[in-house]
C-alpha cells in the first residue's frame, strides 16, 4: 500500500500548518493552538476532546486507526479519515527517539518525517528494522542540514546492525542524488559537539569558538583540508592557550576518539597556517600574538 505525505487538518479553525513542541512532545495547530495529536506513537491511537481530554479509539487492534472527533484532527491520505498503519507510527516514533537523543535541539522533526515516507513509499526499506531505518534517516538528514554527527552517535540510542544502517544510507543518497541541497557544514555547530563530550566550562567554550573563528578565516584564505579531528585540534590549541584549563591531551583524546597523534598531526597543520610548528608555541598567547 503507498501511504502518502500526512497532512493534519485542525478542526477548530481548519488550518492545515502546524508545528511539533519537542519539550510537551505535541503537535499544535499553527493558528490558533490547538493540540492536534498527543501520545501519536503509542500502540492505541488516541481522540483529544476540545478542552484536551483522551479518549480511547474504537478502532484498538486494526493495523491503523482514523482519528476523528470534535477538537482533534484527521490524518489525510488523498481525502479525510484515512488510516495511519502502526508500522509507520512506529517507525516515525523511532525516528523521533534518535533525534531525541542525538540532536534535542535541531528542528528536524518535520524534515524526518517527510524523508520517511517518501522513503517508504519507494519501497527502499525493505525489511530491515525500525532501528535500522531511523537510524539512517536521521544520520542522512543531519548531514543534509549541515550538522553531521558521527556514525556511532546516531546509532547510540538503539545500536542496531551497521551493516544494515549503512546500507540504507546508500540507498537514500542514491535516492536524493540528483535532488539533494546540502547545507554547508556549521563549524560553530561541530565545535560545540565535540566539545560536549570534553568540558561543559563556559568560559573555556568562549575561548574555543574565538580559536574557532579566527582560524576559519584562515582556513577560508588558505587550501587547508579539514581533517575529521580538526575541532578536536582547535580545542586542544585553545587549551594550550589557555593556562588555567585542566584538559590534557590523554583526555581529550579519550573523549574525542582520536588518538594524539592524529590530533597532534592536525594541530601542526592548522598552526601552519600562521607560520608555527607545534601547540607549544601558543602557550598561554593571545590570538592576538599569533602570526596573520
Amino acid at each position: 500500500m503507498n501511504i502518502g505525505l500526512i497532512i493534519m487538518i485542525c478542526d477548530e479553525c481548519g488550518c492545515k500548518e502546524n508545528v511539533f513542541d519537542e519539550t510537551l512532545g505535541e503537535r499544535v495547530c499553527a493558528q490558533c493552538g490547538l493540540v492536534l495529536v498527543q501520545e501519536l506513537f503509542e500502540e492505541t491511537v488516541h481522540i483529544l476532546d476540545k478542552v484536551g481530554n483522551v479518549k480511547h479509539s474504537p478502532d484498538k487492534g486494526k493495523l491503523g486507526s482514523v482519528i476523528t472527533g470534535k477538537g482533534s484532527f484527521k490524518f489525510n491520505k488523498f481525502g479525510k479519515n484515512s488510516v495511519i498503519p502502526q508500522h509507520i507510527q512506529k517507525g516515525l516514533m523511532h525516528c523521533n527517539m534518535v533525534l531525541s537523543h542525538v540532536a534535542p535541539n535541531l528542528k528536524l522533526n518535520d524534515r524526518v518525517e517527510k524523508l520517511y515516507m517518501e522513503v517508504h513509499n519507494k519501497n527502499i526499506f525493505g525489511r530491515s528494522s525500525y532501528e535500522s531505518r531511523a537510524t539512517a534517516l536521521v544520520f542522512y538528514a543531519l548531514k543534509e542540514n549541515g550538522t553531521p554527527h558521527p556514525m556511532k552517535d546516531v546509532m547510540a540510542e538503539f545500536n542496531p546492525n551497521e551493516k544494515s544502517v549503512k546500507r540504507l544510507v546508500r540507498k537514500i543518497n542514491q535516492l536524493y542524488r540528483n535532488s539533494a541541497n546540502y547545507t554547508p557544514i556549521n563549524p560553530q555547530y561541530q565545535l560545540e559537539q565535540t566539545l560536549s563530550k570534553v568540558s561543559d566550562d563556559l568560559e573555556f567554550r568562549r575561548q574555543c569558538l574565538k580559536v574557532l573563528e579566527f582560524f576559519e578565516a584562515k582556513v577560508e584564505k588558505n587550501t587547508f583540508n579539514k581533517g575529521r579531528s580538526y575541532y578536536a585540534a582547535i580545542i586542544w590549541i585553545a587549551a594550550k592557550m589557555n593556562v588555567n584549563t585542566s584538559i590534557k591531551d590523554k583526555l581529550l583524546s579519550e573523549k574525542t576518539g582520536f588518538s594524539r597523534w592524529v590530533i597532534w598531526r592536525q594541530t601542526k597543520e592548522i598552526l601552519g597556517m600562521v607560520g608555527l610548528e607545534n601547540a607549544s608555541q601558543v602557550k598561554g598567547k593571545q590570538l592576538s600574538e599569533l602570526g596573520e
